[in-house]
This record gives structure tokens, sequence and C-alpha cells, in this order.
């Protein structure tokens, strides 16, 4: 859509993913102009949500074209950059439907209809595809811890009122061949049947333990979470499901990284029971413009290297500053490609990986007849093979009443958290970071904050 906008703005936004919009939101109330702005016709980039149907078109979502331009527009001295990169892009997307397409109509005798079976559920790529508005599928999901940065950013801005949370009601690990139940609270603990008295007894002296100061973490300031919770005499069980599940460590996680991350987990128990859109109209509610769907021609920079505008289809818009995403980048301001991709798996199935007369939420609402499961590793190969030992353990080969998996996503998003994306970009752009490996959104928060301290508040007319 090329549509007539205002050519003059403080701050331009390109991409609309979480970081860009929490940019959006805060610079508008504080009264700077933003227009915020976007080629793709949906909003969140990289971390955008579908339904299953658009989904299937995963493929040419990620691609990129050069748009070509009107030199009028552009003033002498003055260069031109693509608006984009062919680095931060989804690769090896493979999507497969494991279910027919449709049921195929079998002739009805007397005979049949008194011998007929108890009526089965027939899974179909037609009835998922006609129930496909009812649920969306987050590239990027994430949860949020009540006590982080991300909920806090919520209620300061006000944004918490336009929005529904529902808590996660499980936390589940693979221990010992099969799926276990993590005891978190002090009920849970209780509750728990395959955790012995003593072994009861020892969690919660630890809980407890962690509030009291730092004088029981001295002499663990370089040594491993493992360790210390070893040195607590805890057993490989206790171990377990603390390293691994609550504080989502590994072997390597320094003790006072582990004990941070247990501690956050442990105080958003019980605190609270469409974030990028959220940010978005937050930004509109304070006078910033948005515009999905633009023909977005390149980004104009003098010869100095500082941003003087956007073409826009037949306009050119100046601001004073620039805010993108990593995806939206020019290439030239990129000094090197990801060097590492996440590897997700996103997969449709018949009923939960652990059943339970209670219906629970394990890590996304999904809708009542099926199962939308995540998976998400550091790639090592490609997502397929990294994601097959976890597939082949949860999910269905033969009856043995485990899931069986009606469709299944595969695909690489690139992690740009550690890039150093501050140091390339000219002194009134920045670059946002894309999705991280990270449960949570609390890093890329960290990340715009410092931006948004240095280069806005101080600008602050």
């Amino acid at each position: 859509m090329d549509c007539d906008l205002p050519t003059d703005f403080d701050i331009i936004v390109v991409g609309t993913g979480v970081v860009e919009s929490i940019v959006s939101a805060a610079a508008s109330r504080i009264g700077k102009r933003v227009l915020h702005i976007d080629s793709n016709n949906y909003y969140g980039g990289l971390w955008a949500s579908f339904n299953l149907d658009a989904i299937q078109q995963l493929n040419v979502i990620s691609e990129r074209t050069e748009e070509s331009f009107s030199s009028e527009l552009v003033k002498e001295n003055e260069k031109v950059f693509p608006v984009g990169n062919n680095l931060f892009n989804l690769k090896n997307v493979q999507i497969k439907w494991h279910i027919p397409e449709k049921v195929e109509p079998k002739e009805e005798t007397e005979e049949n209809e008194v011998n007929k079976p108890a009526k089965v559920t027939q899974w179909t790529e037609e009835s998922l595809i006609k129930d496909s508005r009812k649920f969306n599928i987050d590239l990027t999901p994430k949860l949020q811890f009540a006590r982080g940065e991300f909920v806090e950013l919520l209620i300061s801005s006000n944004i918490a009122r336009y929005s529904e949370y529902r808590s996660v009601s499980r936390v589940l690990t693979w221990l010992n061949g099969q799926l276990e139940m993590v005891p978190c609270s002090r009920s849970d603990v209780f509750a728990n049947n395959k955790v012995t008295v003593i072994e009861k007894r020892m969690l919660m002296k630890l809980f407890l333990s962690l509030d009291s100061g730092d004088q029981e973490y001295v002499g663990y300031e370089n040594k491993t979470f493992r360790a210390f919770l070893k040195d607590k005499k805890l057993t490989p069980n206790l171990i377990h499901y603390v390293l691994y599940a609550i504080s989502m460590s590994t072997d390597e996680t320094l003790c006072l990284q582990g004990i941070q991350s247990t501690k956050r987990f442990l105080d958003s128990l019980g605190r609270f029971g469409k974030t990028p859109f959220l940010f978005s109209m937050l930004s509109a509610v304070f006078g910033g413009i948005y515009a999905l769907n633009q023909p977005l021609k390149g980004l104009i920079f003098d010869s100095d290297n500082r941003f003087q505008g956007l073409l826009c289809g037949k306009q050119r818009i100046n601001a004073d500053y620039l805010i993108m995403g990593v995806e939206k980048t020019p290439q030239v301001f990129i000094k090197s490609s990801p060097q590492s991709y996440i590897s997700r798996g996103i997969l449709i199935t018949n009923k939960s990986i652990m059943s339970s007369e209670k219906e629970h939420l394990t890590l996304m609402l999904y809708p009542p007849e099926d199962d939308i499961v995540h998976l998400i590793s550091k790639q090592i190969t490609n997502p397929f093979e990294d994601l097959k030992h976890c597939v082949e353990n949860l999910f269905n080969k033969s009856e043995d009443g485990r899931p069986d998996i009606l469709w299944s996503c595969y695909f690489s998003i690139p992690d740009s958290n550690d890039l150093d994306l501050k140091t390339t970009a000219p002194k009134n752009v920045a670059i946002c970071p894309g999705p991280d490996l990270d449960l949570d959104y609390d890093n890329s928060v960290k990340k715009i904050q410092n931006f948004f301290q240095e280069r806005l508040i101080q600008k602050k007319s």
C-alpha cells in the first residue's frame, strides 16, 4: 500500500519487532514525533505470530526484494542504502503435514453400519485449516517472568491494562527416561509423590536459604551452580530439577548467575495469573503514526554517514533518528553475519505431551482439541536433526499412547544476542537485536533501555 504520509519526524522506526515497538512507544510518550513503518503487512517481524494458513508461506515471508526509487528525491552528496539484508532471514524452513488432506468417503452398507465401531476423530489438513483462525503460532514464543524486567515495563507503561495473562501451571522435565512434573512451589514440593520426605525438606531448605544473603555464596564466585548444589548435599534428582528446570542453567553456569535465575523464577510464582501489538498501540495513543505494507525504497545518509531520511513509495520522509530491526538493516552496517542460530520446531499434536485431568498451560495456550508444542534449541546442525531426539522420545511412532504429530514446521532463526550492533551503526541510528535463546524478553528490554537513556532522553526538547 502506497499512501501519503507526513514528511518530517523526530524518529523513524523501521520494523515492528518487540524491541522496535518498545522504543516507538517510549519515544511517543515523551513527546517525540514518531513514524513506525514496515514493508510487511503484519506486526512482529521475526517475533511475529501467524495463523496456520499464513505460516504455510514462511519461505515467501522471509524473502527480500530490492525496490527502485526516484533519484529526484535524493540530494547531492547523499547516498541511498536498500532496506534489509540477506543475513538475518529465516533459514532451513521445512513444513510437513502428517495427516491426509481430507477424509475419503466410504460406501456404507447395512452390515457395516451394524458393526461400525464408535466414532473416532479423523484429523485432516482440511479440518485443521478450517479452524486455523482460532489460534496463532508464534515464531519466537517467550515466557514472561512475573518479576522480570518486561512485566515491570508493562506495568510502568500502563500497557498491562490492555492485556490478559495466563499463568504457566506446570513445568515438566525429561528425567529417567520420562516426563516428570517439577516441584517449584511449596505446595508442589509437598504434593509430589515422587520426591521423598527427606528430599522435600532439602528442597525447601534450599529455597529458603536463597533469601539469606550473599554470605551463603562466599567462595563460589568462580565455581559453577552445579558445584554449589552438590555441596548442599542435594540428590541427583533435586539437582536436575533446580539446575535444568527451575534456573534453566547448564553444567557450566556460574553459581551467582544460577542463583539469580532461580530466585527470579521463585519470586515470579503466583504474582499474576500480543506484546508487539500492545506497544504499538501505546505509541499510537501518544501520537505515533503507523503504516504497514509500505513500499520502502531505501534509507538516505549524508556524506558524514548520518541518517537523513527514508524513501517510501514516491515520498521522501525526513527524521533526526532511525531505529530499525536487525533484519531491516542495510548490509553495509553489519560487520559480521550471525555466528549462531536457533533451531525451532513447531508441532501440532492430537493431545498433550503429558495428559492430566486438569487443563494445564505448559507453554502456550492452545485450541481445546489439539495441542501446539514449541521446541527450541541452540543450532548444532539443522533444526530437524537438532530436535530429532526430543521428537522421538515424546511423540508417537507406534500405538503406545504418546501424542501423534499432525503438522510440523522446522526453521532456523538468527541469534543476534552476542553481536555488537552498537559500534557498527551511525551515530543517529540504532539497530535493534532480534530474537535470542532466552525464555523471556528481559535481555532485549535492557539493551534498548540503554540506547533510550543515552540518545533520546538526553536530547528531549
